[in-house]
This record gives C-alpha cells, structure tokens and sequence, in this order.
C-alpha cells in the first residue's frame, strides 16, 4: 500500500480567501436588503430610459470635475494628520488615499479599511496603529460635520409628510449620529491628553489575563495615539479641518449641480441634508461598491422635502447617476495608482499579500 501523499497546507492568500467568502456573501445579502428597501419605497434601482432622456447632460461631466476636487482634497488632507509621524511626499499621500478609497469602495463590509495602514507601513515605515489612529480621526470628523449638516437640515429645512418609517425615525438617528460623533471627538481629545495614562491601564488591564498579551495591547493602543497627535497642534488641526470643510462643501456644490441637470428642484441646503444622510448611511457595513445603502440613504434624504412620485421618477436619475459618476471616479482613481505601484486588486485582501506586493519598492520603512 502506497503511502499518502500529504496534504499542502493552505497559502496565507487562499486561507484569508476563505475566511472573506462568508463575509461576501453576508455583504451582498445586506446590500440586496438595502436595494431592495429603496424598491420598495417606490425608488427603482434602474430609471426609465425615457427620464435618461431629459438629463441636461453637461451637468455629468460638471459634477464629475467638482468629483475630482471633492476627491483630492479628501486625500490630501491626509497629510496633516501624519505629519506629526512622517512627512510623506504629497504625490504618494495622494496615491496612498485613493487607492484606500478603492479598496473600502470595492471590498465587502468596509474591510478595505485595512489597506492604506499596511501600505503606508511598507512604503513610509508608518505603524499600522498610527495609521489606523489617523483614519480614526477622519471617520470622527467627518462623521461630526455631516452629522452637523443632517441637524442643521432638520431643523432649517421645512419637512414635507411621509408614512416611511425610515423616514420617520431619520430624527431620531440623525440626532444620535451627532451625539455620538460629538462625543467620539472629545473621547479622542481626551485620549491624546491621558495617553500615557491610557497606555498603563490598558497594559495593567490586559495583563491581568495574560501580561505578554497586556504588553502587545498597550504598544499597539500607544501606537493609535501616534495617529491622533495632530490634534495636538493648532495648525495641523486647522489644516486638516479647513481641508474638511471645503471637501465637504465641493461635495454639497457637486451634488446640487447634478440635481439640476436631473430636474430634481433641490437647494444648496437640501444637497447639504442629502450629502450629510448619505455620508452617516455608507458607514454602514454593506457589500462591494457600497450597493445598497447607498441608494437607500439618498431616496430616505430625499423623501423628507420631496413628493414620493417625483422621486421615483427625477429622484431615481439622480441617485442612478450620482453612484454612477462616483463609482467610475472611485475606481479609476484607486487602479491607475494600484498598478503603478506595481500590485494587484487582490493584494489589497490582505497586508502579507501587499508587503510582498511591495517588498521591492520599501525604500523608506525604517
């Protein structure tokens, strides 16, 4: 009898393959939910060809310029907040947020969230815990400004009746996002004052468990403080918060634009309500090019000033586009960088996968 031939055990690639598969598959479940929801508030996912027709189409490629400012400024803000670690040259700060922009926009349940900490860690030596502190600060901010922009909306903008319960319970967690965001932020002012503080009670914490496992905690919660030290500075705080405010509002100028080229009658202050519903709904865990929610936050936006028809109608052009123009920004802008640094979609799965990827270009790791 012939003696079995062993088994191969899994490459890191294949067994992380298998490990995200579950999670596609809960993502794209999520994110038919999500569509399907706007269906069936009375907004197809797919307009009428005849409503196509009555686009002002130079408005496209307008609000796909305003896109692209929307889209540099929120990369290069970047390179305030990880300053105070590393001064990275602004041409790489640009290419290493757009194809983290891609990577959360193409991958399911915002795992792409993984992909500029290892690369900024391979190129510029930058730890994964600082990076994941600087994106910290970003989803803190963000989320406090376009909640702002959702809280100014309900009480300035005048409401028009709605039997959507989704609609209906927007108040509610519009105002919530705002408290906890709000409280996130004086959470990271605080965290950064009382860092070394921190530092010992999560070693203590932890190490009553297990003191090695209370050690590597400790490094890896100091190393998050590392990301959040520019709030310790003025100008890197007024840098990185001017940046912000006119991201955001390039953001509400865009969305405005388009709306008239759909003869959707939205105002200056609706975009801001929309944009800022829009930013609180993506957050949500969902399935691959953030399908789903993204739909479903903009008709729910939409729905509190506008009649349902005139949504499912001129609404439904507008949200079709919108996601459209974004996702072909998003893409391109994330693949030109990504080949160009030499890697492939799939080595953005993973951090081994993309330190081999960039074994030969880390230059600069120290």
């Amino acid at each position: 009898m012939s003696a079995e031939t062993p088994t191969a055990p899994p490459t890191p690639r294949a067994a992380f393959l298998r490990k995200l598969l579950p999670k596609l598959v809960l993502s794209l479940a999520l994110g038919a939910l999500f569509a399907w929801l706007a269906e069936r508030g009375g907004v197809p996912i797919l307009p009428s060809g005849e409503a196509l027709r009555d686009v002002a189409w130079w408005t496209v490629p307008a609000y796909t310029a305003t896109l692209l400012v929307t889209h540099t400024l929120r990369a290069t803000r970047w390179r305030f907040l990880v300053r105070p670690i590393r001064d990275v040259p602004l041409k790489e700060v640009i290419a290493l947020n757009w194809i983290g922009f891609f990577a959360i926009f193409a991958l399911p349940l915002r795992l792409g969230e993984m992909a500029r900490p290892a690369l900024t860690k391979v190129r510029h030596g930058i730890s994964v815990s600082a990076g994941f502190g600087t994106i910290a600060v970003e989803r803190v901010v963000d989320g406090l400004i376009t909640s702002l922009c959702v809280a100014w909306a309900l009480f300035a903008l005048p409401r028009v009746p709605s039997d959507d319960p989704l609609v209906r319970a927007l108040p509610f967690y519009g105002y919530l996002a705002l408290t906890v965001f709000g409280g996130a932020f004086i959470a990271l002012g605080l965290f950064l004052w009382q860092r070394e503080r921190a530092v010992r009670l999560t070693e203590w914490g932890f190490g009553l468990v297990s003191k090695r496992l209370g050690t590597l905690i400790a490094e890896k919660v100091d190393g998050v403080a590392d990301g959040i030290r520019s709030l310790g500075s003025a100008r890197l705080t007024g840098g990185f918060l001017v940046e912000s405010i006119l991201y955001w509002g390039t953001n509400a100028v865009g969305m405005w634009l388009l709306a008239y080229g759909c003869g959707l009658p939205l105002t200056l202050g609706h975009a801001v309500a929309v944009m800022g519903v829009l930013a609180i709904g993506i957050l949500l865990p969902t399935g691959p090019g953030l399908f789903g929610n993204f739909q479903l936050a903009i008709s729910i936006a939409l729905k509190m000033y506008f009649a349902e028809t005139l949504i499912g109608d001129v609404g439904a052009v507008y949200i079709f586009l919108m996601y459209a123009v974004q996702a072909v920004v998003i893409v391109l802008t994330g693949v030109v960088p990504l080949y160009a640094m030499h890697l492939r979609l799939g080595d953005l799965l993973g951090a081994e996968a993309i330190r081999q990827g960039l074994r030969g270009a880390e230059t600069e790791t120290v």
